[in-house]
């Protein structure tokens, strides 16, 4: 069974990760470059080092440790956000996919509005949802408006509402799968 609050989390960890990832390109750049300047130092600075009377601390060593750690950190990262994509999609397309909607709708201007139970803000799941689907959110389906605080279909008999909202999360459900071969 999969449910709106476990796919949150998981978006949220695919976020936090990307974030980490990002700061160890950087990082790793940022060492990469050195080991690439450190040919062209390492002759000056060692032979100013020797005229001043003092040691030269050849970083050489350390630079390849720490791009090996880098390295190692960022195949970790890598490994786990893809996992994690792959668990997201999973069960987003699964049959068993839970969305915690209140069962009784709220009705303005002609439109039949599901709130997520307890208040609940699915921001995370939006965020990676759209990207995967190639859209902005809310993601728009028919005349069904997804969003990260409530469900919005634009008819007022409760009855079809119902029936559009499961077409729109078919819908998604499809492309999705579809996306993924």
């Amino acid at each position: 069974m999969s449910d709106f609050q476990h796919l949150e989390e998981i978006a949220g960890r695919i976020k936090a990760n990307r974030q980490q990832l990002a700061t160890i390109d950087e990082e790793l750049d940022r060492v990469n470059m050195k080991i690439h300047e450190h040919p062209l130092r390492s002759d000056t600075e060692s032979t100013f080092a020797k005229m001043i009377g003092t040691s030269y601390n050849d970083e050489l060593e350390e630079l390849e440790k720490s791009k090996n750690t880098l390295t190692t950190k960022r195949e970790g990262l890598s490994s786990a956000i893809k996992n994690d994509m792959n668990t997201f999609i999973t069960e987003i397309i699964s049959s068993n996919l839970i969305i915690p909607l209140e069962p009784n709708p709220k009705f303005n201007d002609g439109n039949t509005i599901y709130a997520y139970r307890n208040g609940a803000k699915f921001n995370n799941v939006f965020d990676i949802l759209s990207e995967l689907l190639g859209l902005s959110a809310p993601i728009v389906v028919k005349d069904v408006m997804l969003s990260s605080s409530e469900v919005v279909v634009k008819v007022s008999d409760e009855f079809e509402a119902k029936k559009k909202f499961i077409n729109s999360i078919n819908e998604v459900q499809k492309t999705l799968a579809i996306k993924v071969r």
